[in-house]
């Protein structure tokens, strides 16, 4: 029974490669099963809903370099310039201009671009409607 059961699997296995060879090609309009698939990291959503965010739709998403944008914002590189105290009362109103200035260019260019989110970098992958839109959120500080 054990020879028999070995010498089954062992016809199956060599026949796979065979088998694969004879049957016709998929139809080109067939999605592939090894597509990857869309990953959002919520911690990285710099603007927008990501609970209403369809990964299977067409939406418009842009990526950010936050880090890049904050360096042009007059209030953080008064921060840099001064080397002002992390927690001093300077450094959390000047942190607050600076952020207020982020948050109003990131909305602007998610109205003018149709973007439904914008993620920090890295923050989005496996989805094909991703524009990087640091210079334009520059831009619109």
């Amino acid at each position: 029974m054990i020879r028999l059961a070995i010498l089954l699997t062992s016809l199956l296995l060599l026949a796979a490669p065979l088998a694969q060879a004879v049957m016709p090609a998929a139809a080109p309009d067939e999605v592939s099963v090894n597509q990857e698939e869309v990953k959002l990291d919520r911690d990285k959503v710099r603007h927008g809903n990501a609970s209403k965010f369809d990964a299977k739709g067409t939406s418009k998403v842009a990526t950010v370099r936050s880090t890049d944008v904050y360096d042009e914002i007059p209030a953080y590189k008064t921060i840099q310039k001064e080397g002002v105290e992390k927690g001093s009362a300077r450094y959390n109103q000047l942190i607050r201009e600076a952020t207020k200035a982020y948050k109003a260019a990131l909305k602007k260019v998610a109205k003018d671009g149709s973007y439904v989110l914008i993620v920090e970098e890295g923050g989005i992958s496996g989805y094909s409607h991703v524009t990087d839109a640091t210079a334009d959120i520059i831009a619109a500080l």
